[in-house]
């Protein structure tokens, strides 16, 4: 298992915000983390989230409370909040399953790590590292080259 699984927020960064919640396109080869770390514009993670459960489902399910009746009711309403406004705002790709993240916040970063480059998809950190203080934060590879 992983630490900090780092993913870049993008246009969806205030609705997981607001929801706690985070989804891509299923599957991709991710590994389980304890912690998220959503990246904003330049690489800045403000949060580090516990991340509570993860689950795969097509949003545009018809049968959506019976899929999500697991979950206790806040949760159940965070998804279908979390749901209809990235439907509204930016969608969903037509006929995929998403793997959802309900994440509870951790704590802010309020040292706002960042990497000295660029990063396009997923990258690890050890949970040392971005709670570490230091603005600049090497990825869990480049701690291990070091």
């Amino acid at each position: 298992m992983k630490e900090v699984l780092s993913v870049p927020g993008g246009k969806t960064q205030g609705i997981i915000k607001e929801y706690l919640i985070h989804a891509h396109p299923h599957p991709r080869n991710y590994k389980t983390a304890k912690f998220m770390a959503i990246r904003e514009s330049g690489g800045i993670m403000d949060r580090l989230y516990s991340i509570q459960c993860e689950f795969v489902l097509p949003p545009k399910t018809q049968y959506l409370d019976k899929a999500i009746d697991f979950l206790n009711e806040d949760a159940q309403k965070r998804i279908k909040g979390y749901i209809a406004k990235r439907a509204a705002d930016f969608g969903f790709d037509e006929g995929k399953e998403y793997k959802f993240y309900l994440l509870n916040v951790d704590r802010e970063l309020k040292h706002l790590p960042r990497t000295s480059g660029a990063l396009q998809g997923h990258t690890y950190f050890t949970l040392g590292e971005l709670t570490s203080g230091r603005e600049i934060v090497l990825s869990e590879s480049k701690l291990n080259t070091k």
